[in-house]
């Protein structure tokens, strides 16, 4: 194996920005999109996903396969303005709720 392996890529520790995280609900670090595994205050430690699937609140017009962005509060057209990349929806949105794979 080589000597520079260190992970995955699939999660890893942050620090937490400014106002902190929550568990599982999604922040941008940077470029990338990040749903923390635990909540932490600003400047502490936290391990992030970079990947995965989540259940997450969305638009209910949303279809599967949709590219999505995270708004803040929920999952919104891939069109919306002042909202941050996410990924792609594996499920519909019509109960409030969808599947949504992270693509960074």
């Amino acid at each position: 194996m080589a000597k520079n392996y260190v992970s995955t890529g699939s999660q890893h520790t942050f620090l937490a920005p400014a106002g902190g995280v929550t568990s599982g609900k999604p922040i941008k670090i940077g470029a990338l999109t990040v749903v923390p595994l635990e909540s932490a205050a600003e400047g502490e430690e936290f391990s992030g996903a970079l990947g995965g699937v989540w259940l997450l609140p969305c638009d209910t017009a949303l279809a599967v396969g949709a590219a999505v962005k995270w708004d803040g509060t929920k999952l919104v057209a891939d069109t919306t303005k002042d909202a941050d990349d996410f990924g792609k929806l594996l499920s519909g949105g019509a109960s409030g709720y969808a599947e949504a794979l992270i693509v960074q």
